[in-house]
């Protein structure tokens, strides 16, 4: 438990080192100042440090210099990024460069996009993709393509948002601490929503496109059968006409034959003549109307050929707003999934800050407390002193007074040690009751939405399942009907998403959501039964859910070196007091898991008699000497390290047993181990 205790004090004081500057920042541009006003490029450059400090870059340890870059024209902010040149950042130097074209962006770990660049973001975007380049613009309006970007300043404070899934996409890593600048998330479920709008009205106007084709196609189907129609009397007059000019070649004969006749047959010609004129008009006249037919004909076809182009371009957008979109949906189901376990773990950490705190203010107020008795009592000793050097100068006859006073002296002395034992003992029981709460509250507190995850995850899998077995279906229809040309273009887009790929990979994402719901859901019940609070009243209780639920929570220091055997026996249930009990066994296999240095083993095993109950936990590590065992469960003795612990663990587990009316034996030797055996009794006599 002291481990514990000073690893998490620990890492408060690297929390607090890490969050001054963003503080002290984020309190200067609130207004804050004493001399002047900070500047808006002055706060950009601020932040712009920060925001480098909480992202990890891929093989981070790799980098020699940091190199930022600033695509557009802002003089007074290039010249305060220039003052980056001079401080490190992670270690490391500061390069700072402009670019005044998008062709000569190079590769850098950020880059700033000035506010008159914005139009060229995407483009941007395209040029550093596969970099792992950070880019931060400046009051940016497309959401969808920023990674950070600054807004305007809000009564002179600095604000931002995030685009957490651009940033991830990047290969990039944001840790936790990047929210507490003050900026915002980009609301990802906001632009699913507005995409799902487009994606309706880009559904209507498919619709609306498909049947504006039908119309068209039907009115091409009637123009063609009309065109079909008059072609076909076309031909008859043609025919017509032809035969009506041989008629007049033969009859042209026939006059040349007969010119002797002529005289006789005048009459007869000018009439035949007059009949010929009548007919040659009505051809001329219906030569005229053919060709007015071929004029409509080519201006109909005309039409046709440029509906047909039109159909071919709205097909084409069709096809490439599908692709988008199917992208697009991909995309949003990664990142509401990637949303869920970051607000998770957003959610841990705000518990972990809040008990890191909550125990150093504990802490503090102890120190002074203790400060202050051993004042009193150094006041107290000094009097005692004084009185003493009086006593010794006095006659021979006050020879039994002083005697009197020494043994008062080794009884003050005596309650001093009882005094300072009771005092660690409560500010122990103080810290223990206070991780109770806090422990208590967080897992309570996240034991609704793991609910909500491992509820989820089957339903989500048991819909995927469907899902993929209607899509097994339309392909085995398609072979079957054998339709593969017509959905061609559905087969060259399942072949460039990988489609077999990608459904095993989200298969294997829900996989590992459900494991680690799972997970979490064993570790919160550890936390609620090791934080069980009982207000000093004996009650019946299993210790081996006691003893699981500390393995629980020691199971990161013992997963990859220590291997744990357990051996239980069939027990009942005692009556105890089940969260000291629980302080024993985490202090005990704390000291177990410290004494092993590399690998090793610890065993648990658990046996019962009608009156007593036994716990015997062993482990494999360095041992102790007859000298150190005879000392440690003495008060404050400890073989640590200065800071790595205060020698009352073993003191204060001591004093649980006897509290319970039990014993505790130690066996141990130097290079084989050490085996704990806890005796108690199964029933207390004084039931509070």
């Amino acid at each position: 438990m002291e481990s514990i205790m000073a690893r998490l004090l620990s890492l408060a004081n690297k929390c607090i080192c890490s969050f001054l500057p963003v503080a002290v920042f984020l309190i200067l541009t609130g207004g804050i100042v004493s001399a002047q006003e900070l500047t808006d490029p002055l706060i950009k450059t601020g932040l712009l440090r920060n925001f480098a400090q909480h992202i990890e870059w891929p093989q981070e340890e790799d980098i020699d210099t940091f190199r930022i870059g600033i695509y557009g024209q802002e003089p007074e902010f290039m010249s305060n990024l220039l003052l980056l040149e001079s401080v490190e950042l992670k270690g490391r130097p500061v390069s700072v460069q402009q670019f005044t074209r998008l062709g000569r962006i190079s590769a850098v770990h950020l880059l700033y996009v000035a506010s008159e660049k914005n139009v060229e973001l995407k483009r941007i975007a395209t040029r550093v993709e596969g970099n792992s380049t950070l880019l931060v613009s400046d009051r940016a309006r497309n959401q969808e393509q920023i990674m950070i970007n600054f807004l305007p300043l809000k009564d002179g404070k600095a604000d931002f948002e995030i685009n957490k899934a651009n940033i991830i996409n990047a290969n990039l890593k944001i840790t936790p601490d990047l929210l507490l600048l003050g900026g915002t998330e980009v609301d990802i479920a906001g632009l699913y929503k507005e995409s799902q709008r487009g994606l309706q009205r880009l559904k209507s106007q498919i619709e609306e496109l498909t049947q504006s084709f039908r119309s068209k196609s039907q009115q091409i189907e009637t123009l063609n059968q009309e065109i079909e129609d008059q072609n076909r009397e076309l031909e008859v007059q043609k025919e017509l006409f032809d035969a009506q000019r041989q008629k007049i070649i033969q009859q042209q004969e026939d006059v040349d034959a007969s010119a002797k006749q002529l005289a006789e047959v005048l009459s007869e010609v000018e009439l035949r003549q007059q009949t010929l004129d009548s007919k040659i008009e009505l051809i001329r006249d219906q030569e005229l109307e053919i060709e007015r037919h071929r004029k409509d004909i080519a201006d109909q076809n005309k039409i046709l050929k440029d509906l047909e182009q039109e159909i071919g371009i709205k097909e084409k957008d069709i096809e490439r707003q599908k692709s988008e979109l199917s992208n697009y949906a991909n995309i949003v189901a990664r990142q509401k999934i990637f949303l869920f376990i970051i607000i998770a773990v957003c959610i841990l950490i705000a518990g972990l800050v809040f008990f890191i705190y909550h125990s150093y203010r504990i802490k503090k107020n102890a120190n002074r407390e203790i400060g202050e008795k051993n004042q009193e009592l150094q006041l107290r000793q000094e009097e005692i002193i004084a009185q003493s050097e009086e006593i010794q100068q006095a006659n021979e006859e006050v020879i039994a007074t002083n005697e009197a006073l020494e043994a008062q002296k080794s009884e003050l002395q005596l309650t001093l040690e009882n005094l300072k034992l009771t005092q660690s003992q409560l500010i122990q029981s103080e810290k223990m009751a206070s991780l109770g709460v806090l422990t208590a509250g967080i897992a309570h507190e996240l034991n609704n939405p793991i609910n909500f995850v491992s509820g989820n995850v089957k339903p989500l899998q048991r819909d995927l399942d469907a899902v993929c077995s209607l899509i097994d279906q339309y392909d085995e229809l398609i072979k079957a009907n054998k339709l593969e040309e017509q959905f061609g273009p559905v087969t060259e887009v399942k072949a460039q998403l990988d489609y077999g790929l990608l459904m095993k990979e989200i298969k294997n994402l829900l996989a590992g959501i459900h494991d680690g719901a799972d997970r979490s859901s064993r570790i919160i019940k550890g936390l609620r039964s090791f934080s069980r609070l009982d207000d000093e009243k004996f009650q019946l209780y299993n210790i081996h859910d006691g003893i699981d639920s500390t393995l629980i929570l020691l199971h990161n220091k013992i997963k990859h070196t220590i291997k744990v055997h357990k051996d239980y026996g069939d027990l009942q249930e005692i009556e105890c007091l089940p969260s000291k009990l629980n302080q024993v066994f985490m202090n005990i296999l704390t000291n177990c898991i410290q004494a092993i240095e590399d690998k090793g083993e610890i065993f648990i095993q658990t046996a019962s008699s009608d009156i007593w109950v036994k716990v015997i936990i062993k482990d494999t590590g360095t041992g102790m000497s007859p000298e150190v065992k005879a000392h440690i469960f003495e008060p404050f003795y400890t073989t640590k390290d200065v800071g790595k612990g205060t020698g009352l663990g073993l003191s204060i587990s001591y004093g649980i047993i006897e509290q319970h009316k039990g014993n505790i034996d130690v066996i141990s030797e130097p290079g084989i181990g050490t085996e704990f055996i806890i005796s108690l009794p199964r029933k207390q006599s004084d039931l509070n």
